[in-house]
């Protein structure tokens, strides 16, 4: 960094400057291990979150101290702003690739036993095996709560995971209590399966031993649909302003692909059930209705799949050539930034419903918020979800908003069009 620096006024500094700055990785790592980065196994996201809150409290902490004290000498301001700029964009990857690489080897591993089975079971071991970060490895699923014990000790489990709903209270005590004697710490699953889940805090009144969860719920909250309408209103303008030369090429190119309008104006459903009108190229040849119902007739496992998804995955007759390709890319929706700043639609939200599944959203948490260009469903597997999983993940998104979330789903959405997924 010195020497990158034109803020220093030579090319490199005695090692006795450099020594004198020993405050500062001490400042970082303060700031690091107070955001919980040394204590805590988060899965990566929430760990990213955190790496971002502890860069930015050690710098600015730094700042004060270079403002306050007055001990930092030579120190450059904007060194410590390229310092910060670069964790926080280094610090996530490097401690994720170190992680992968710990686990690999084993260094990172905690020997697990699930005690559960059924569906949820089968969903928290395929969940810790994608999330490696989180260095839990479950080596026995038991199905029999009453053998757990024997089991974790016979494992060496460090953890225990608890995803039983079977128990009673007295039994569930009991079990807890065995479970002490033979494992480092215990995991309990409860047994709430769409209910939110980020941002839920744990509250325990020692007095009267009762356990409370609170969860937030943000959307009730004006503050923060304002912050996710300037957001919107910030990213989108500049999206659509830095697009706007590939949208007239894309323009060009649907009109000489095929005779018809460049856009696609279709009804969609929006933020507390009013109609809006959303943007679309056309990917579509004229008279699609009626090209879709002939084929959708003598194709009757096409129609069992348009049933399921609202959609034809392999092939479907309405569809151009060109637009094939914009489909596959998702570049046939970049038009909808209009709809975002136009406040119609947000970047992040629940998929835009059509009309006619209307009746399905009838008082349905879905419709509470804009819907988005992206979304939840659309990382989580897009067309090869059905219908009713995609309102599914959309009811869970709303129930569990929060901006962050917003930045996530961002974040995952262009390795997901990619890869053509």
């Amino acid at each position: 960094l010195p020497v990158l620096s034109h803020a220093f006024s030579r090319p490199t500094y005695p090692l006795a400057h450099y020594l004198g700055l020993w405050w500062i990785p001490l400042a970082y790592l303060g700031a690091l291990a107070y955001a919980g980065l040394y204590t805590r196994r988060d899965p990566y996201w929430e760990e990213v979150r955190r790496c971002l809150i502890g860069a930015t409290a050690g710098a600015v902490l730094i700042f004060a101290i270079l403002s306050a004290a007055k001990i930092g000498g030579d120190a450059s301001r904007p060194v410590v702003v390229l310092t910060w700029a670069l964790l926080l964009v280094a610090l996530p990857l490097v401690r994720g690739a170190v992680k992968e690489a710990l686990f690999t080897v084993g260094l990172w591993r905690r020997p697990a036993v699930l005690v559960g089975e059924g569906a949820l079971a089968r969903t928290l071991v395929g969940a810790f095996r994608r999330h490696r970060t989180l260095g839990y490895d479950v080596v026995e699923v038991v199905a029999d709560p009453s053998r757990a014990a024997e089991r974790a000790a016979a494992c060496g489990a460090r953890e225990v995971i608890l995803a039983t709903s079977q128990l009673e209270r007295a039994e569930f005590l009991r079990l807890i209590e065995r479970l002490r004697g033979v494992t480092e710490n215990i995991l309990i699953v409860p047994d709430l399966a769409e209910a939110p889940v980020l941002g839920v805090e744990v509250l325990g009144l020692m007095e009267d031993r009762a356990l409370l969860l609170r969860v937030p719920n943000n959307l009730l909250r004006p503050w923060n649909l304002a912050i996710k309408r300037a957001f919107d209103l910030a990213v989108g303008s500049a999206l659509a302003l830095t697009v706007l030369p590939l949208i007239a090429v894309l323009a060009v190119a649907v009109a000489i692909d095929s005779p018809g309008p460049v856009l696609y104006v279709e009804p969609r459903i929006g933020r507390r059930r009013v109609p809006f009108a959303c943007f679309k190229l056309r990917t579509m040849l004229r008279d699609a209705d009626r090209l879709l119902e002939r084929y959708l007739e003598s194709h009757p496992e096409a129609a069992s799949e348009w049933a399921r998804y609202r959609k034809l995955r392999a092939y479907d007759p309405r569809v151009t050539r060109l637009g094939r390709f914009l489909r596959r890319y998702s570049l046939d929706e970049i038009p909808q930034l209009i709809n975002v700043v136009r406040g119609e639609m947000s970047l992040v939200g629940p998929r835009p419903y059509l009309l006619p599944e209307m009746a399905m959203l009838e008082g349905d948490s879905i419709c509470d918020v804009r819907p988005g260009m992206t979304g939840l469903w659309q990382v989580s597997g897009k067309n090869a979800l059905e219908l009713r999983e995609r309102a599914r993940l959309d009811r869970w998104y709303v129930n569990n908003w929060s901006l962050w979330l917003d930045v996530i789903v961002l974040a995952k959405t262009p390795q997901v069009i990619l890869r053509s997924e």
